[in-house]
């Protein structure tokens, strides 16, 4: 019996850590656990449940089994110290026909049979039951209950109506009951005051803008006629100084320290005399390569000029599937026009992948046609181990895809895929790539705290 066990420690020492003959389950289950707490034994979790069930498992399976085990023991100390029945009748001339029992069973759960006075509302409350068959109703719930009518007499009162209450229980493993979650309520809500707004301390310095106008595909001929929107290059200059104009306004109350602008992703549609991209695909077009050519360094120019009244600008090269030439010959002429222009710096490499740092943050660009997520994401630590090893915040922005796709991180890089201000043409309207948001996305950059914000300027 439980009190037998606990009648000191020497009896532990003396047993030792095999199950004693004749000794129950819950005995020997008790002795290991007290022993233990009481560093009479040298066990841990994962050993004591060895020696109780014969397998080996994780400190946390361990654990939980414990302490289901632990609330078992001590409902039965309990049990075993209270005897009596019916304290609340007094009366010695009371014979009921059953006596008060209670059943352990190995998983845990018990079974509770008592008389109780009761109402037919009552029976039916289920924190009412557990209270009065002992259990606390934040370590146990109820399984099953099952009530019947029984009657008993005594001189004093006459013949009385009991319900003979049977109930399962098991504990409450990791749950937060209703009455858990009412008492903290109504324990925080007493002296509960509302915080006051603490303001992040951001240096007014120390800001970079990205302003990403990707896929432009100035030359591309969209018809409504067959693609339900029209496209040429007029709108599409319209649209790009549209984009930068409203950078600017929205970020005019920004300290910016430079300008990151990137345009080399598929800026121009097509890539030679045949209207066709880098690797020969044929393209519609309303504008013949000559003018192609100078209109969009034209065009650049112009956005060039526009973004470096606020802060010095730089740029690069980056090649992509339709224009990987075209592009390269624009931003070795964009390099000559601002030679002389402090506030413009042209990075003419011809390398399709480059690396910007910037305080803590480390972004990567590329088109994004030929290499997968997953592949994008090891890129960083491999091609700019220095800057990497320097910095917190890693991203790489790709396009290509002319749609914000599903951010990703890989190995701690976050992949960005941005939208583009395109319109549909024909080929994507018959291959079924319609309805997208026709927008793009501009970033402010925080030298310690990496990307804050993110500016979406829609095509409407």
């Amino acid at each position: 019996m439980l009190s037998q066990i606990h009648k000191g420690i020497g009896g532990f020492l003396l047993s030792g850590y095999n199950r004693n003959s004749g000794e129950s389950f819950l005995d020997y289950a008790d002795r290991l656990i007290t022993g233990r707490n009481e560093k009479i034994y040298d066990l841990d979790k994962a050993e004591i449940y060895q020696l109780l069930y014969g397998d080996n498992v994780s400190s946390d399976h361990a654990r939980k089994t414990l302490r289901t085990l632990e609330m078992t023991i001590e409902e039965a100390k309990k049990d075993q110290t209270n005897k009596e029945i019916h304290k609340d009748l007094n009366d010695k001339d009371l014979k009921p026909s059953q006596k008060d029992s209670i059943e352990i069973h190995p998983d845990g759960k018990q079974t509770s049979t008592k008389l109780i006075e009761m109402s037919e509302e009552e029976s039916k409350d289920v924190n009412f039951l557990l209270s009065k068959h002992g259990f606390d109703i934040k370590a146990w719930e109820l399984v099953s209950a099952r009530n019947n009518i029984w009657n008993v007499y005594s001189k004093l009162d006459g013949v009385q109506v009991l319900y003979s209450s049977k109930i399962v229980v098991k504990p409450r493993v990791d749950n937060i009951s209703f009455e858990e979650v009412k008492e903290h309520f109504e324990e925080f809500t007493k002296n509960y005051q509302s915080p006051i707004h603490i303001p992040t301390n951001y240096d007014v310095n120390g800001k970079m803008l990205e302003v990403n106008i990707a896929d432009l595909h100035i030359g591309k001929l969209c018809w409504f006629g067959d693609s339900g929107e029209n496209y040429d290059y007029k709108i599409a200059k319209e649209r790009f100084l549209y984009i930068i104009n409203d950078v600017i306004t929205r970020t005019k109350h920004y300290k910016f320290e430079k300008i990151m602008f990137v345009w080399c992703n598929d800026f121009f549609h097509y890539d030679s005399i045949e209207n066709t991209t880098t690797k020969g695909t044929r393209q519609d077009s309303d504008i013949r390569w000559q003018k192609l050519y100078r209109a969009g360094v034209e065009l650049l120019i112009e956005g060039i000029d526009l973004l470096s009244q606020y802060a010095p600008v730089e740029t690069f090269y980056i090649g992509s599937n339709h224009d990987r030439m075209t592009s390269y010959y624009a931003i070795c002429e964009l390099s000559a026009f601002y030679k002389n222009n402090k506030d413009v710096k042209i990075d003419i490499a011809p390398i399709s992948r480059k690396y910007v740092e910037w305080g803590k943050a480390l972004i990567g660009f590329c088109h994004g046609s030929d290499i997968s997520k997953k592949n994008l994401g090891g890129l960083l630590p491999k091609e700019a181990r220095e800057q990497w090893g320097r910095t917190l915040f890693h991203e790489i922005h790709a396009a290509h895809f002319h749609s914000e796709q599903q951010v990703e991180e890989y190995n701690g890089t976050i992949i960005r895929y941005v939208s583009s201000p395109t319109s549909t043409d024909n080929w994507h309207f018959e291959s079924g790539y319609t309805g997208t948001i026709k927008k793009a996305q501009s970033f402010i950059w925080d030298r310690d705290y990496g990307l804050t914000d993110i500016l979406h300027t829609s095509i409407i």
